[in-house]
């Protein structure tokens, strides 16, 4: 089952009770196209790993304090936690990628975290999602502006996660 965060406090004691289990959490918005594609895969994954994850969903318009706090610029991100550490992050509508990172980290409770792994892993993503041609929406808009209409895009990112048209 995917939790859908309501507040900061939620979203707080979600984490606290996910004990040693991998949470993956899903920032989106309404809004978001991509977001929406990838939904019923993350809902799938979700029941078929509940025993060993937690799945939580973010809205990022609703929750603007934790979208700040993991430093949110484009939906969907998926960010996978562990034992309080982020083991991986990945932007884009990719249900492959989503698929294999849950399957990779839902076995793993007994790898400690390594720095340079984990640098190693950030990189491979990049490029994985460089390759993939994920479609993203990017938060870079003026909300307060009915003219600024979010763009979701289609693309590829380089090695640093930014998105190349």
């Amino acid at each position: 089952m995917v939790h859908v965060v309501q507040s900061k406090e939620d979203f707080e004691q979600q984490l606290s009770n996910a004990g040693d289990k991998l949470i993956v959490i899903d920032f989106c918005a309404n809004w978001c196209g991509p977001c929406k594609v990838i939904a019923p895969k993350l809902e799938e994954l979700a029941a078929q790993y509940a025993e060993r994850a937690v799945v939580l969903k973010v809205n990022v318009d609703d929750n603007e304090e934790i979208t700040i706090e993991y430093n949110i610029t484009s939906m969907p991100t998926f960010v996978f936690i562990k034992s309080g550490e982020v083991l991986e992050v990945f932007v884009g509508g990719n249900s492959d990628k989503l698929t294999k990172s849950m399957e990779k980290f839902v076995g793993d409770a007994d790898e400690s975290f390594d720095e340079d792994s984990h640098l190693q892993q950030q990189q491979s993503i990049s490029s994985e999602s460089a390759a993939s041609g994920s479609t993203v929406c990017d938060l870079g808009v003026d909300m307060d502006d009915p003219h600024d209409i979010p763009p979701c895009t289609q693309g590829a990112m380089d090695k640093s996660g930014i998105l190349e048209n």
